[in-house]
């Protein structure tokens, strides 16, 4: 049995459980909030962050060292599909998102409107929430449009790609973010993947669970062009 250690909260934790799924793997949920109990996370990972899974007597750390150990032991179906181009492709795709994508939506309005203002119930910093949505999300959602396909998955089957941007704007849309009315293209593609039945599914039982905390919409100022 594998044991995942970590916050379902997490859109990083998120991503390794939708990967799971994906692979019809079983596994037992651990809880673990790296916020609120800092010194077992460290204990867990070396920089007190989830996830962490457990499987026979390996411990492996970082979602995306994670969704690689899968796919080694169980490369069917693959969460990197496709040829050299096709999986270097997710992989960037991958990494954007965990980095850059999630500093914004994950360190700023989730960390913000979330655990801050819902969760821990302490001063939420305004002036950071205004100063991403309207000046450092902006390329980001124009970029990750240019990337997308008008239909379709990023690869020729569905994959990391998917999961990691449908986990971490998951996140968003629970701290408010709507793409609507500029980001049209972007906001189809996540509701297409959103479709998919065991997605579907385990957003159900996240809105039961979670839905105490969502906050009220935020849209993304665009600038007028010059």
């Amino acid at each position: 049995m594998m044991i995942l250690h970590g916050a379902s909260i997490s859109p990083f934790v998120r991503k390794i459980m939708l990967a799971l799924s994906y692979k019809g793997l079983s596994y037992e949920l651990q809880p673990l909030n790296p916020y609120l109990e800092k010194e077992l996370a460290h204990k867990r990972h070396p920089m007190g962050k989830v996830p962490v899974l457990e499987h026979e007597g390996q411990t492996v750390i970082d979602s995306t060292v994670i969704a690689h150990y899968l796919d080694d032991l169980y490369p069917v179906p693959p969460l990197y599909p496709g040829d050299a181009g096709e999986r270097a492709r997710i992989r960037w795709l991958e990494e954007y998102v965990d980095t850059r994508l999630s500093a914004l939506l994950a360190g700023v309005l989730f960390y913000q409107r979330i655990l801050r203002g819902q969760i821990l119930e302490k001063e939420v910093d305004q002036e950071a929430i205004e100063d991403c949505l309207h000046h450092h999300l902006p390329p980001v959602l124009r970029y990750l449009e240019e990337q997308i396909p008008d239909e379709g998955f990023i690869s020729t089957h569905f994959s990391m790609a998917e999961i990691s941007l449908w986990s971490i704007f998951r996140s968003g849309w629970m701290a408010g973010l709507r793409l609507q009315p500029h980001f049209p293209k972007l906001d189809a593609y996540l509701a297409s993947v959103g479709q998919e039945p065991w997605i579907a599914n385990f957003m159900t039982e996240e809105d039961h669970e979670l839905s105490v905390y969502y906050c009220p919409p935020v849209v993304v100022t665009v600038p007028d062009k010059a």
